[in-house]
């Protein structure tokens, strides 16, 4: 019975358990209230690890050069410009820029550093190939200071306050050539000039032969170079120096210097002597008795007086076998020669004309033919050029 009882009991307890739990009010989810407000973006930081990295300015590839002589590393493309130290003959340089005339080269200076200096192309040894690569650089005409490489970008886009003055006569160095105190081979060499290089042209000898130009370890930073070896130089208006490098006149860059009006010379001009090439002034007869050596002394002036002489010459051999003679010129006065040799009425081209101040100049000729040296005075200096010359010629057979 009890047992019974205990089962209804448990029944009964189940049933009141069920009515609580559906008698409890069905619970409802309120959405929550939609912000009108923008929301903040969600900030997602770069990973450190993949961080793209600085954006560099493009350089300039240096180009290699070496130096011809010790010359000033300057701030500015300018002799007169602060020296920020000296770099010796030989030194290998790099170079990264060049001024508007392509007169000066910017160099990496010091050595390995990122500043650059200027040094004058006349003592850069750079093949015209690599020239043409360097870029020009425009810099600011105020500033005096070295340009960091990190700025070249800059320099090279920045305006000049002024125009930069071309100088009115300049040329191109055809080959390398010596640079020399004065206006002859007999003259000491004080550099190079390479093939390519622009040089800037400040006077010429009576015979435009010898031409001075702008160099830096020079006196008074000039010195001499062949004229034959100078692509487009325009010599007219340039200064006039006699055969020892000394001024006769300032030029004028206006003027043809032949056409100015000067100050009577103390010469006089030279007596004719009517020779010719049908009646030569003397004829120089070698043979392997006789004489085998001659000198000849004359005169001549130009505009005014006897301005040719003409000199016979025949060397002794055998027809067609050549030889050598020997020929030295020595000057005075105020004018300038040029010696030309010539045979069957024709300059011989493969012979350089013989100058003032030339000693011991070789020359190639053949056994059986007759040449003339043709000795003209050079006049287009001033109103009166008179030269005293004194001719030697040898032959050491």
């Amino acid at each position: 019975m009890r047992k019974i009882l205990f089962i209804i009991l448990l029944f009964l307890t189940a049933c009141s358990a069920n009515s609580n739990i559906a008698s409890l009010p069905t619970s409802t989810s309120v959405p929550l209230a939609f912000a009108t407000a923008t929301l903040v973006p969600t900030f997602t930081p770069r990973p450190s690890a993949t961080q793209a990295p600085p954006t560099i300015v493009a350089t300039i590839d240096p180009v290699s050069a070496v130096l011809t002589s010790q010359v000033n590393v300057r701030a500015q493309p300018d002799k007169n410009a602060k020296s920020l130290g000296l770099a010796n003959y030989g030194t290998r340089v790099q170079v990264v820029g060049k001024d508007l005339t392509a007169s000066w080269w910017q160099i990496v200076y010091p050595e390995n550093s990122s500043t650059t200096g200027w040094v004058s192309a006349t003592y850069v040894q750079l093949s015209s190939d690599d020239a043409k690569k360097i870029p020009v650089i425009q810099l600011d005409t105020n500033t005096s200071t070295p340009v960091s490489l990190q700025d070249d970008s800059t320099v090279l886009a920045t305006t000049p306050e002024t125009t930069p003055t071309v100088p009115a006569h300049t040329a191109t160095v055809t080959k390398q050539i010596f640079v020399r105190v004065g206006p002859g081979q007999t003259f000491a060499s004080i550099g190079t000039v390479n093939s390519g290089m622009v040089v800037n042209l400040t006077g010429r000898n009576q015979n435009n032969v010898w031409v001075q130009v702008q160099f830096e370890t020079g006196t008074d930073g000039k010195g001499w170079v062949a004229a034959a070896y100078l692509d487009g130089a325009v010599l007219n208006g340039l200064p006039f120096f006699d055969n020892e490098g000394s001024l006769i006149f300032e030029g004028t860059p206006n003027v043809n210097p032949g056409q100015q009006t000067l100050t009577p010379t103390a010469f006089s001009p030279a007596a004719a002597d009517g020779d010719s090439r049908q009646n030569p002034a003397v004829s120089l007869n070698f043979s392997p008795d006789g004489a085998r050596e001659f000198t000849f002394i004359s005169d001549l002036s130009s505009p005014g007086g006897d301005d040719a002489d003409w000199v016979a010459i025949s060397p002794y051999e055998p027809t067609n076998q050549s030889t050598f003679l020997y020929f030295r010129l020595d000057c005075s006065g105020n004018g300038g020669i040029t010696a030309t040799l010539e045979k069957d009425g024709l300059p011989v081209l493969e012979v350089k004309p013989v100058l003032c101040g030339n000693y011991d100049v070789a020359i190639k000729v053949l056994g059986g033919a007759k040449y003339f040296l043709v000795l003209r005075a050079d006049g287009s200096g001033g109103p009166l050029r008179y030269v005293h010359y004194t001719l030697n010629i040898k032959s050491l057979r």
